[in-house]
Parts: structure tokens; sequence; C-alpha cells
């Protein structure tokens, strides 16, 4: 009987525990719903004109990074600079890496001896359009 009793407060704790997230899930929903009426008003009311302010520009980044040192494949503390690097370029420049294949392609640029006799294989691959590498 105690096991029963048990199980069944567990079952309550848990059925709780959903409830909360799907209350959560509600209002989340519901303040996506407002943002899309918003929108929608937003858009019905310059669908009239005949050019719609546009948006600013986005200011163009003032940060210039070094280029990254060249990785030779040593392992420890110099591949996590070289990552390290790699990385700061990855989030400093996005518009740089719209695919993942740039993003691929970008730390290979930069590798030499041992790291680059590894890549090369995807290197080539590249060069004869093979995808999934």
């Amino acid at each position: 009987f105690q096991s029963t009793i048990q199980n069944h407060g567990r079952t309550h704790a848990r059925i709780d525990e959903v409830m909360c997230m799907m209350s959560k899930e509600h209002t989340q929903l519901l303040a996506t719903e407002e943002t899309l009426r918003q929108t929608q008003a937003h858009l019905n009311s310059t669908a009239g004109q005949k050019n719609p302010t546009p948006n600013p520009a986005p200011a163009s980044n003032p940060i210039v990074l070094a280029k990254p040192q060249p990785f030779d494949g040593t392992r420890g503390a110099a591949a996590e600079v070289f990552v390290g690097q790699i990385g700061l370029h990855a989030i400093t420049y996005p518009k740089w890496f719209p695919t993942n294949t740039s993003k691929v392609v970008f730390p290979v640029l930069f590798m030499k001896y041992y790291a680059a006799t590894w890549s090369q294989l995807y290197r080539q691959g590249l060069q004869r359009g093979l995808s999934g590498l």
C-alpha cells in the first residue's frame, strides 16, 4: 500500500511538472501570436505605400581580427589556440560563413604540414563537387 501511495505522489508531481511546462508554452504561444498580429498590422499599413521606409543597413563590423596563426596539427594548447582563433572569426564575421562548407574551408586555409595533409582529402572532394565529406 505504501508503494502505491509513493507512486501516486510521483505521478502527481510529474503531472504538476507537465502542467507548468504547458502553461509556459501557452504563454509563449500567446506572445508569438501577439507579435505576429503586430507584424501583420504593420505589413497591412505599409502595403499601399510605393516606397516603404527601408530598414537601415546594419553597421559594418568595426572589429578587425588578425588572421589565425597557421596550424601544424600539434595537439594541446596549440590546437586550442587555433580553434579559439577560428571561433572568434566565426562569431565576429558571421556573414563570411553562410554555409557549412565555408565554415570548414576557412580553417583548412590555415593548416600546414600534417594538418594540411589530413585536410587534403576534404579539399579534393570539394574540387570534385562531392558533398557530405
